[in-house]
């Protein structure tokens, strides 16, 4: 039996040095701390990804397709790597992860030394797919681990969390890149993603992951959110579609969110520093309220977290449409930006709601090609648009494909909750 102590349950009358602290504080060396290192690696090569394909001999069109390919590759791989990762368990998955980068940047190394070489080219495109396997890992790994162990009441708190992280990493990894490449030229940013994922790893290794009982000890818990939800040996196949219809909405939202932005920008005869200035304000935005849109989700459920972020980027959008100005176009890019924040790690904690009991890394694989498959859709998506229509119909589109999405989410989230015995926070419906 665990040990129990007074401090399990919160005393209002206690000194509030002695009441439990949150289970994030656990979770900040193994977890996080991790999770920004390497998304800071995995950023400071994607801003370069086209181009060192381009200096290996790729054409402008092929070199696009890597990136597309890679995207590809992630929406393939998302349930061999839950299987995996089910086996094998999480730390074991982030050590693979790990050395298949590693080894991938090397292969991409290799191909940078000998440009113009159809075998160097095959050799790059191949390092490329590895290393979209290898982030998947990672990620998914950290989603298992949080999805199996955080109590339900911090679940969306420790998964926003980890989205804000993933966020920073995104802001710094481009700068961090950029150094590299001054000093270094093209080879430096990969082989500062190989340092970086090494530190990362050596975080992970080095600082052992908490059990659940160890969170559950620190967290406290109030009478009502003490009794767990109803375990499921599988997942609700129709709930899993009615949330996957609105992960897919949100995510291509997301993805043609980083290829309208720029090419409104330019249609708009905006300078590209300005656009590069807007993306970073954008960005800041993005990361500045992930940690409060994980306690509005834990409040008041997961369409708390999920309606702002549709609404404010759909408001983004139509905005950015209508108003056709520099000052217009940088505040609706930020507007955007700030919607997306509001929606850090939603994606990662339905999948996790949906998750079952039993084999749920697997599940989670599958999720996670759910959330690819509309990130790789999206800017294939803009690409008819825009050749049919024109960058402003892109702009409008994807506007009304967020509202749109605001309508499906307020009557089908609840009802796909509903039929996993539960409201949109997790809880037993009978203490709802």
């Amino acid at each position: 039996m665990p040990h129990t102590s007074p401090h399990n349950h919160p005393d209002p009358t206690e000194p509030a040095a002695a009441r439990p602290h949150s289970p994030l504080i656990g979770l900040a060396l193994p977890i996080y701390v991790p999770s920004i290192i390497w998304a800071t690696s995995y950023g400071a090569l994607t801003a370069v990804m086209v181009l060192a394909a381009l200096k290996v001999g790729f054409s402008p069109t092929f070199a696009s397709l890597v990136a597309g390919l890679s995207g590809l590759v992630g929406v393939l791989t998302g349930p061999w790597i839950g299987r995996q990762t089910s086996r094998f368990g999480d730390r074991s998955a982030f050590m693979a992860g790990t050395v298949s980068a590693v080894g991938s940047l090397l292969l991409a190394l290799v191909a940078l030394g000998f440009p113009g070489r159809l075998w160097a080219q095959g050799l790059y495109l191949l390092a490329m797919l590895i290393l979209s396997v290898s982030n998947n890992i990672w990620s998914l790994a950290r989603q298992s681990y949080i999805a199996e162990s955080v109590p339900m009441r911090w679940r969306a708190r420790a998964l926003s969390m980890m989205g804000g992280m993933q966020r920073m990493g995104q802001v710094i990894g481009p700068a961090v890149g950029s150094v590299a490449i001054a000093w270094w030229s093209y080879p430096g940013s990969f082989w500062a993603q190989i340092v970086l994922a090494v530190v990362a790893l050596a975080f992970v290794v080095g600082f052992t992951l908490p059990s659940p009982t160890q969170l559950a000890g620190t967290a406290g818990s109030p009478s009502t959110a003490s009794t767990p939800p109803p375990e499921r040996e599988s997942a609700d196949r129709k709930a899993t579609i009615m949330l996957a219809a609105a992960v897919i909405a949100l995510t291509i939202v997301r993805a043609n969110r980083n290829v309208i932005i720029p090419l409104w920008g330019h249609a708009l005869g905006i300078a590209p520093h300005t656009i590069n200035l807007t993306f970073a304000a954008g960005a800041v935005m993005d990361a500045a309220v992930f940690y409060p849109s994980g306690r509005l989700s834990d409040r008041f459920g997961r369409r708390a977290s999920l309606i702002p972020t549709l609404l404010i980027m759909g408001a983004g959008f139509i905005g950015m449409g209508m108003w056709h100005t520099v000052t217009g176009f940088v505040v609706c890019a930020c507007v955007i930006g700030l919607g997306n924040g509001f929606g850090a790690g939603i994606v990662m904690t339905m999948g996790a709601d949906l998750s079952p009991d039993v084999d749920r890394s697997t599940f989670l694989g599958m999720w996670q090609s759910v959330q690819q498959a509309g990130m790789t859709a999206g800017p294939f998506i803009v690409s008819a648009m825009v050749a049919g229509f024109g960058v402003g119909a892109s702009v409008w589109v994807t506007g009304a494909v967020s509202l749109l999405a605001v309508v499906y989410c307020l009557a089908m989230v609840p009802r796909a909750y509903a039929r996993m015995g539960v409201d949109d926070r997790g809880r037993p419906l009978e203490h709802a």
